[in-house]
């Protein structure tokens, strides 16, 4: 298969597997009864160096202890609440647009990481995740004899 082919089939099962967020934050899992609670999905950039993986969340009004991370293999979970602005009054609102509530958002990371030396830092509503990219340890070398 060619890369470019490759590329395709990933993008449709980027889609697919947002279709699926989607579906179980509105109707919530199989077997689960009626609607669920929803999520909010904060926005999320991932990019890699030669030797991190580093994702960016937006999380503005979380404070960084509300955040529970969790790594397992290539997928990276984020999880908490965002909890309603002090001093808001109870109703007479004319425009409500700040959203309060859980929040989980799920992230396929684009290589293998080592869980163990990965760094949070949350500042100015963004927090960021690096994480070292795990080294394979398999050094192959191959030789070839014309024969």
């Amino acid at each position: 298969m060619s890369r470019k082919a490759a590329d395709i089939f990933s993008q449709f099962e980027h889609i697919r597997e947002r279709m699926d967020q989607a579906y179980r934050r509105v109707l919530g899992s199989p077997g689960s009864p009626g609607f669920g609670v929803p999520y909010l999905e904060p926005a999320a950039d991932i990019y890699e160096t030669d030797s991190e993986v580093v994702v960016l969340v937006e999380l503005a009004g979380i404070s960084g202890a509300q955040v529970e991370i969790e790594i397992e293999g290539r997928l990276l979970r984020l999880h908490g609440e965002r909890k309603p602005l002090p001093g808001r009054p109870s109703k007479s609102y004319s425009q409500i647009e700040i959203a309060h509530g859980p929040f989980r958002r799920e992230l396929v990371l684009p290589a293998e990481v080592d869980a163990e030396g990965a760094v949070a830092n949350y500042k100015d509503g963004v927090l960021e995740v690096v994480l070292p990219k795990a080294s394979t340890g398999l050094n192959h070398q191959l030789r070839i004899v014309a024969g």
